[in-house]
């Protein structure tokens, strides 16, 4: 899982790094950082989820983007517009993406904190 998201960050890094444009321009109805790291790390949380089997069929449409449109109060054009926004601005990008990974990494080490701990009473 680690490799998976640090590979992730630098296709991000690199795929926003190759923009010519200088810059979007930013949308009336931005998401702002907070909250679109709460979705990109809810989004990611949902996609590891959605790799285990067995799979429900209905984990998407139950659990998916209309979950988040619904929790955070945004759209889908919004947050089109708000992703394009941030992909063109790649050190407001990083930013968020960084908090989105640590957090990942902090939940992981209480995983393996909670498992070691069982061994240690078995």
């Amino acid at each position: 899982m680690n490799n998976f998201l640090y590979a992730l960050l630098v296709f991000l890094i690199l795929f926003t790094s190759c923009e010519t444009s200088g810059g979007a321009k930013k949308p009336d109805d931005l998401i702002d950082e907070t909250t679109m790291e709460a979705i990109l790390y809810e989004a990611t949380l949902m996609e590891i989820m959605n790799t285990f089997s067995p799979k429900n069929p209905d984990f998407v449409d139950i659990l998916g983007a209309p979950l988040l449109y619904l929790k955070h109060g945004i759209d889908s054009l919004q947050l089109v517009e708000s992703e394009a926004y941030y992909t063109k601005n790649p050190r407001i990008y990083y930013r968020i993406y960084s908090k989105v990974l640590n957090r990942l990494q902090r939940e992981k080490d209480s995983i393996d904190r909670v498992i070691k701990e069982e061994k240690r009473n078995q």
